[in-house]
């Protein structure tokens, strides 16, 4: 009886432990610009100069606008859409998954220069 507790005890210890061990799925938006070096907000939030990157939790909409000096900005609402894996019931087996999944979403604008004033 002894040895039955002990093995479902060890049992338990090491799921709970091959559970938090476990890979996730790990979703960034990569923005880049032309040219280089313009400011990037993502809903109103400044997030920093192309290239910039971040991490995103939400698959929906976001609106993002990207200004530079000399340039017209740009605003753009951008859908970031759920990947299969992400979706139950492939959602649980993509979490146990012993190795992150990387979803990356790359968003490229190209600005327009402002006429130069005489």
């Amino acid at each position: 009886m002894t040895r039955i507790l002990t093995t479902a005890a060890l049992s338990l210890v090491l799921g709970f432990a091959l559970i938090a061990t476990t890979g996730c799925i790990r979703s960034r938006a990569y923005f880049t610009s032309d040219p280089p070096g313009a400011e990037v907000a993502v809903n109103s939030h400044p997030i920093g100069r192309t290239p910039v990157e971040m991490p995103f939790i939400w698959y929906w909409y976001y609106d993002v606008q990207v200004e530079k000096k000399g340039y017209e900005t740009l605003k753009s609402r951008e859908r970031f859409r759920t990947p299969y894996y992400a979706i139950f019931p492939f959602d649980l087996f993509a979490e146990a998954f012993p190795y992150p999944i990387p979803d990356n979403r790359h968003c490229h604008y190209a600005l327009k220069r402002l006429p130069a004033e005489e």
